[in-house]
């Protein structure tokens, strides 16, 4: 239990309306970006549909018993499937899909068949796809048997081409990354989950010696990574690191 800005025992929020503001704190960017742009509410109210489906789907629910969740009508439902294959998922397909799998494979090799089986949210076509990106790309490799299985070879995943799809597809990962934290810290109590912000001034030359911290801190994580491949305790972790111009306007 924590203390109130008088000092005094804080009281711990019932469930239902601790998630009401935690979805609300997390509205407020996404809003704001709407605001800028002088997105319509309508368009607004018509993606968040988009994405609750999206969300729904990929945990195996079924169009029907998505728009049963969703309180809408399985014709509205296809429709907003639709949207969604139209508008969204290229980039899914083409950044957050390659990820993904290789997540996965970093906690134990898999068939192309088991990972099409696991990765219901996208058709058998798009993971064969995203094994082969991942092969080309020298991220993962063969294990060639009786059943052919895929492995990690890069240690560590750093993402840096730079083009639409893939700022897209990181700003999905990082979104991604920012939920697992905030069901960590709010929700699971886990502590190995943990969020911090500094606000600073540093010179304009001195930039770049936050980049080569960063970098230093990528070797470091490599080091660690290696240490633990083998170890049934060893705990998987993702981190983000963003860093913006800061105003307060």
């Amino acid at each position: 239990m924590t203390k109130d800005a008088a000092g005094g025992p804080e009281k711990d929020l019932p469930q239902g309306e601790l998630s009401q503001r935690v979805i609300f704190s997390l509205l407020q960017p996404v809003v704001g970006l709407a605001a800028d742009f002088g997105i319509p509410i309508k368009d607004l109210q018509s993606w968040l549909q988009v994405v609750y489906l999206k969300r729904l789907r990929s945990k195996g629910k079924t169009l029907k018993e998505a728009a049963e969740l969703m309180r809408v009508s399985e014709r509205t439902a296809k429709r907003m499937s639709q949207q969604l294959k139209l508008s969204f998922l290229k980039s899914e397909t083409e950044h957050n899909l390659p990820v993904r799998i290789e997540f996965m494979l970093r906690a134990s090799p898999m068939s192309a068949a088991r990972l099409a089986q696991v990765i219901r949210d996208f058709p058998a076509k798009d993971v064969h796809a995203a094994i082969e990106q991942l092969l080309t790309e020298g991220t993962i490799k063969a294990e060639r048997g009786r059943t052919t299985k895929y492995w990690v070879v890069k240690s560590v995943n750093s993402r840096v081409r730079d083009t639409w799809l893939t700022r897209i597809g990181a700003l999905n990962s990082l979104m991604d990354n920012l939920s697992d934290t905030v069901r960590s810290r709010f929700f699971a109590d886990e502590p190995n989950a943990f969020a911090r912000t500094l606000t600073f001034h540093v010179a304009p030359e001195e930039v770049e010696e936050i980049q080569r911290g960063f970098e230093e801190l990528v070797e470091r994580i490599t080091a660690l990574n290696e240490a633990a491949q083998g170890q049934e305790s060893a705990i998987p972790l993702r981190m983000s690191v963003i860093l913006s111009p800061y105003s307060d306007q």
